[in-house]
């Protein structure tokens, strides 16, 4: 929405006072204060940097995570409450949630497939807790705070959990638009080519990544 401006009259008293100098960051906090703009779960102050902090999917946060999930995929692409509601209530374990205090700011989840070669609709749409091939679904950051590495981070951690506690995953496979195909060859994805799986009007390309583990 619009903000409202603010006009600020200085009498010459006050110009004469000494006014105490301010850091950068203390000058935009001030800024944000003055405009009333609040740090809340869909905004955060430009000059804060925060750490992402993670924790598994719990039922509590499906209305949070239905209202990204839809306002990131368009309505013929995003997932129907029952398949994210299974989700979080069978596949917990590759449902990560990324927070910044107590504000859920994006996710990532995921289902295994035992299908090791790629990706149908049949095994995107269950979860066979004994596969080794682990299906992400969405990806989805928060669209006031994007493009500012929050993705990545997210992206790097969920790969770096799954390597390091689920040692039954051998192999992680994704469909991405074309457009975010060089998100995920930085994430370490190889493009394995484009997908026979029809989901909405564009094409997608099946992204794959071998799990690799310290003997």
């Amino acid at each position: 929405g619009t903000l409202p401006t603010q006009t600020h009259t200085h009498t010459r008293a006050r110009a004469r006072t000494r006014r105490r100098t301010r850091t950068p960051a203390a000058r935009k906090h001030s800024d944000c204060q003055e405009m009333g703009v609040a740090c809340t779960q869909m905004t955060v102050c430009s000059h804060q940097r925060m750490k992402l902090n993670y924790r598994r999917a719990e039922e509590k946060d499906f209305e949070r995570l239905y209202h990204m999930e839809t306002r990131s995929y368009p309505p013929d692409e995003a997932a129907s409450a029952k398949s994210l509601m299974m989700r979080i209530r069978n596949a917990s374990d590759f449902f990560l949630v990324a927070m910044i205090g107590e504000n859920v700011i994006g996710f990532i989840n995921g289902t295994l497939t035992s299908d090791q070669k790629n990706l149908t609709h049949d095994s995107m749409s269950k979860h066979e807790p004994q596969g080794a091939t682990l299906c992400i679904h969405s990806v989805v950051i928060s669209d006031s705070l994007r493009r500012n590495g929050h993705g990545s981070s997210m992206l790097r951690e969920y790969v770096r959990r799954i390597t390091a506690r689920k040692p039954q995953v051998k192999r992680i496979l994704l469909l991405a638009k074309q457009h975010l195909l060089g998100f995920y060859g930085a994430g370490g994805f190889v493009i394995d080519g484009e997908s026979e799986v029809v989901h909405g009007k564009d094409p997608w390309f099946q992204c794959s990544m071998a799990i690799q583990r310290k003997q």
